[in-house]
């Protein structure tokens, strides 16, 4: 199956459920979320990336995140084409830009969305935009690829300018990609 194929197949998907099954799936992934960033506690010194979802994307529920784990976060901004990330002054709103006013930061990690992923590799099918693999050229930060269960295939046509992640979370459970095994409670 080639990209847009699989990309148009799972993103029905998506558009599927219903907003309670994503409100559902989006509260059991920001626990697993909780479970990783305990099980990586130099992470919580670093400014992070999140991303804000667009309608029936699995994305963590940030209250109960920041609740649990102190985190400095922050947003998909969009400067001159291309992707950045942005300090929200007050709450963030956007999406799936952060709305000014905003102080540009570079984040050390990245809670990355997609359209599906593979734990073997931690390949990533996206929107087809590339913002994501242009940001991460040359980088070299911790990617967090954040999906529901039925986004995950075993294999997904990859492109050498395709970004890859370093854990892969779902509602079920935080997978370390390089490791090749689940992240368990402590």
């Amino acid at each position: 199956m080639i990209k847009e194929e699989l990309r148009k197949t799972l993103l029905t998907k998506l558009a599927s459920l219903s907003d309670e099954q994503i409100i559902s799936l989006s509260f059991s992934l920001t626990q697993e979320l909780i479970l990783l960033f305990k099980h990586l506690p130099h992470l919580q010194s670093q400014i992070g990336a999140a991303y804000l979802p667009l309608r029936n994307e699995v994305a963590p529920v940030y209250q109960e995140l920041l609740r649990s784990v102190p985190l400095i976060l922050s947003y998909p901004v969009l400067r001159e084409g291309k992707m950045a990330f942005g300090m929200a002054e007050g709450l963030p709103s956007g999406s799936p830009w952060l709305t000014p006013p905003y102080k540009v930061v570079e984040p050390g990690w990245c809670l990355v969305p997609g359209v599906s992923f593979s734990l073997n590799g931690g390949q990533r099918l996206g929107r087809g935009k590339g913002y994501y693999d242009r940001f991460f050229e040359g980088k070299t930060g911790t990617k967090i690829g954040l999906a529901w269960s039925g986004q995950l295939k075993e294999n997904i046509p990859v492109e050498s300018h395709d970004c890859h992640m370093d854990f892969i979370v779902t509602e079920n459970f935080c997978w370390d990609v390089k490791q090749q095994k689940h992240i368990k409670g402590k």
